[in-house]
């Protein structure tokens, strides 16, 4: 019969064993995957697109080098978990299949214990994190990558005595779902690291990689026609849809809330402020609010409240040519933006550069995010039809153009971004969100023409801008 002495020395041995198991099994986890820069907060309902209202108060999104500490201690207040079902979710890309081990570094400042589900698909585990802890690193346990592409792994806050839940610091990974990888490995493992987010802002690396469409263009071009489809439900908080870009500007539609300043957004640079040479203002349309700034560069920014809707589509015309005041040309350019919408065409402004005599150049198209907290959320726009007027009045169908991409997609921080044409010959471009689809930096792309050129009555839309120098037929 066994004496209590020898089930305590047996509890011990146990115990010392599981610990001794777990400080194994840590040490086997090669790779380290920082907190910061590779996190989000996001809703415990897979189907939402909605980022928790306090989730910048966890995860600072700061556009200064001031937020070292991504997640400061106490962040995380134990009432979050009341007022919105969420979790913390972080992503990292990896090209192999395997067993994953996993493991991660949390501190708990403030007194008491806190529970924490750790799942990978439908795979979970629970672990303790306790204040006055010997150690910070917690074994979470191993899991199957049975696919290629972005692994998800989410944090489920579950109960807490202390006031917050901790703070983490980084993952540890290790096995052969991730090679047994020791670091990154370009195009293979991807995730920031803590050097790559000293290197570059933590807010525009959250943000997502913005991509592009650089459009051919005819020699001469003075307007360009673009059209926009936005899929229901990715009219997203933060998405920027940018139809017709160019050299020194760019126009596109914001999705604010609907029914509160939905925005179609036209802005001009100024050509050079050190030499004064600033755009100005020649003339807007009605509802127009136009205004400096000098946020990004400095010009004129000009908004039309328009409350558009995604599975619609939408159209934007640009005009660039030299101004001609009295049949001589100024030395200056004029920018003239019209938006269409469900009842026609609106003239939007048009801006005066000085000191520059141009045509349309620089055509481009691209797909932004401007919330860093929403960097987890996929996005898609579709470009149905382009056309180039070029200064003769010749109309040419635009078929081809080389996707692009941010210095956050180029320097391998993330891969989440394509483009391409979809089989209803459509140009579309898909980014953010993590997802596994990828595009190299200037792949050509070209759909078929459909010779169905735009009716647009220009006459009556050089009328509405008032431009001094009419419309050359």
């Amino acid at each position: 019969m066994r004496t209590i002495k020898s089930i305590l020395v047996a509890m011990i041995a146990t115990i010392a064993f599981v610990a001794c198991s777990d400080a194994g099994k840590i040490d086997d986890l090669t790779l380290s995957i920082p907190f910061k820069c590779n996190t989000y907060v996001t809703p415990l309902d897979a189907d939402s697109k909605v980022t928790p209202s306090f989730a910048n108060e966890i995860i600072v999104n700061s556009s200064r080098r001031a937020d070292d500490a991504e997640m400061t201690a106490g962040s995380w207040k134990a009432e979050f978990k009341e007022k919105e079902p969420h979790q913390l979710s972080m992503y990292f890309y990896t090209a192999h299949t395997g067993k994953l081990g996993l493991a991660l570094r949390a501190v708990q400042s403030d007194e008491g214990e806190s529970v924490l589900k750790v799942s990978i698909g439908e795979k979970s585990k629970t672990i303790k994190v306790k204040s006055g802890a010997k150690s910070d690193t917690y074994y979470v346990g191993e899991f199957n990558i049975s696919e290629a592409g972005y692994v998800r792994v989410n944090i489920e806050p579950v109960s807490t005595t202390a006031a917050s839940y901790p703070s983490i610091s980084e993952f540890l990974v290790g096995g052969e779902a991730v090679a047994n990888a020791t670091a990154k490995i370009k195009d293979e493992v991807v995730f920031v690291t803590l050097e790559e987010s000293k290197a570059d802002l933590p807010h525009f690396i959250r943000r997502g990689p913005s991509n592009h469409f650089m459009w051919d263009m005819p020699k001469d071009t003075e307007f360009f026609y673009n059209e926009v489809y936005v899929p229901e439900g990715e009219d997203l908080p933060g998405a920027y849809y940018m139809l017709t870009g160019g050299n020194g500007f760019y126009m596109g539609i914001q999705p604010n809330k609907k029914g509160h300043n939905r925005t179609v957004l036209f802005s001009v640079w100024d050509t050079n402020t050190s030499k004064g040479q600033v755009a100005q203002l020649v003339s807007n349309g009605e509802g127009v609010q136009s205004n400096g700034y000098s946020h990004e560069g400095s010009g004129i920014q000009n908004f039309y409240y328009y409350d558009w809707e995604a599975g619609k589509t939408y159209a934007t015309l640009v005009r660039v040519r030299p101004e001609v005041i009295n049949g001589r040309k100024t030395g200056n350019t004029l920018y003239t933006g019209y938006f269409r919408g469900d009842k026609g065409w609106v003239f939007l402004a048009e801006i005066r550069r000085p000191a520059i005599e141009t045509y349309y150049k620089g055509a481009y198209s691209f797909s932004e995010n401007f919330r860093p907290e929403y960097g987890w959320v996929p996005r898609s726009v579709m470009f149905p039809s382009q056309w180039m007027r070029d200064k003769n009045g010749k109309w040419h169908e635009v078929l081809s153009g080389r996707f692009s991409c941010d210095a956050t997609a180029n320097k391998g921080l993330r891969r989440d971004y394509e483009g391409g044409v979809t089989k209803e010959g459509h140009f579309y471009l898909r980014n953010i969100g993590y997802i596994n689809e990828n595009v190299k930096y200037r792949t050509p792309f070209t759909r078929k023409a459909t010779g169905k050129a735009p009716d647009i009555d220009l006459e009556a839309l050089v009328k509405l801008s008032k431009s001094p120098d009419g419309l050359k037929k």
